[in-house]
């Protein structure tokens, strides 16, 4: 089975690493509607890749942002 590319790995991470993991608090509503969209792809994405695959992009994640999207 062929892992992520290490190209798309740091994509996918520098986006999850841009997540406003305090939206919830936004008061504008096209902001809101921003962060809560790039959440629900992002999880989309990591739902649909294997734990291969998401242990490549772990070391690549902030801490704050990894715990928001369970993944540490």
């Amino acid at each position: 089975m062929t892992t992520i590319s290490l190209q798309r790995a740091e994509k996918i991470a520098r986006n999850i690493n841009a997540m406003d993991t305090e939206y919830h608090r936004c008061d504008d509503s096209r902001s809101w509607k921003f962060w809560n969209n790039l959440e629900k792809v992002l999880k989309r994405k990591l739902s649909e890749l294997s734990s291969e695959d998401i242990e490549v992009i772990k070391p690549l994640l902030n801490p704050t942002e990894a715990k928001f999207f369970n993944l540490i």
